[in-house]
């Protein structure tokens, strides 16, 4: 498959203008806008569109750069912290002037809370591992990254949401196998769940770089993951919604295949992946480009809002897999 930049470009602006086109509007900051924000962010950083650096600020501003049903300073969901990403983005790295007291205090609650079994199901990797070290590294605040380790650890471990032998997640504890199988008996590992974890990981070891004492922890799951994934993606560089039994829902689906190729391809990019993750993520790629992206900027054949693997109908489109798709163009331009 050979890139360009000219044709990322022409990629981002087709699919986010598209997405502006049919949501003018800017919407709340729960998870699902706000995983689009952070590909809105990256389609500004490669295109130098203006209005898309301004939309992500009026987001921001129209939701008071607080998280997600956050009137009390006090949630600890996260599915309502992902929007802290580009909180931080917009304030850090384009000056924007935000307010960062929504954040910080929200923060706070959190390392003075004993609890650590907040992430109770998986997506929570890609909502919130990152932020938390992001944060905690911008706040000088150790006690956060220590957190974020130990939220992880149990949903890993104490949860057992990490199957040791086949090196993927189950999606939360109602699909552990003494609670869950396909219809032939499998183990039920659902793609897009794989993928949160997968993409939060990469996101994170860049973050945090191999100096932090967390490093080699999360890098010893995410390696052999990513190597478990690429022996599961389809001839036609798709994931399929149940990856143990691709059969069960035999239609492409992008939402889990864009979040496998964004952490393969950051994995690539940092050094902890070689040159076969790299051809897995091009497949990949190749794969939504060619035929989730309709000729007006569509991004279609995604799984809606779901826990486990399920059909998939090719109009379906939805936030999270446009920006997951902005996200891996910027990749791309950055390797290239």
């Amino acid at each position: 498959m050979k890139l360009d930049r000219d044709h990322l470009v022409g990629r981002m602006e087709l699919v986010n203008d598209y997405w502006i086109s049919q949501t003018p509007e800017s919407g709340d900051a729960a998870w699902e806008r706000a995983a689009y924000m952070m590909g809105d962010i990256a389609a500004y950083e490669v295109t130098g569109r203006e209005d898309y650096l301004d939309r992500a600020v009026d987001w921001a501003r129209a939701n008071r750069w607080n998280f997600h049903d956050n009137a009390r300073f006090n949630t600890t969901n996260a599915d309502n912290l992902s929007c802290g990403e580009t909180y931080m983005d917009l304030m850090l790295k384009y000056g924007i002037d935000g307010d960062w007291g929504p954040m910080v205090k929200t923060m706070e609650y959190t390392v003075a809370d004993p609890a650590t079994d907040y992430w109770w199901w998986v997506d929570t990797i890609y909502m919130a591992l990152d932020f938390y070290n992001r944060i905690g590294l911008h706040l000088d605040d150790g006690r956060l990254l220590e957190k974020a380790w130990r939220l992880f650890l149990d949903s890993k471990v104490e949860r057992g949401c990490y199957d040791e032998e086949e090196h993927l997640w189950f999606r939360d504890e109602d699909f552990l196998p003494d609670r869950a199988r396909t219809k032939s008996g499998r183990k039920v590992f659902w793609s897009r769940g794989n993928g949160w974890v997968l993409a939060g990981l990469a996101r994170t070891l860049r973050t945090l770089g191999p100096c932090s004492p967390y490093f080699e922890g999360y890098r010893n799951i995410f390696v052999p993951m990513a190597e478990a994934i690429c022996r599961h993606q389809s001839p036609d560089g798709f994931w399929r919604t149940s990856l143990l039994e691709p059969d069960e829902f035999p239609m492409p689906e992008t939402s889990g295949t864009a979040l496998d190729v964004l952490g393969l391809l950051i994995g690539y990019r940092e050094g902890l992946l070689g040159r076969d993750s790299l051809e897995c993520a091009l497949n990949g790629f190749e794969a939504l480009d060619s035929v989730a992206v309709s000729p007006e900027g569509r991004i279609g054949w995604v799984q809606g809002v779901a826990l486990k693997p399920g059909p998939v109908e090719k109009e379906n489109t939805n936030d999270y897999a446009v920006g997951t798709y902005l996200l891996i163009c910027r990749e791309l331009s950055a390797l290239l």
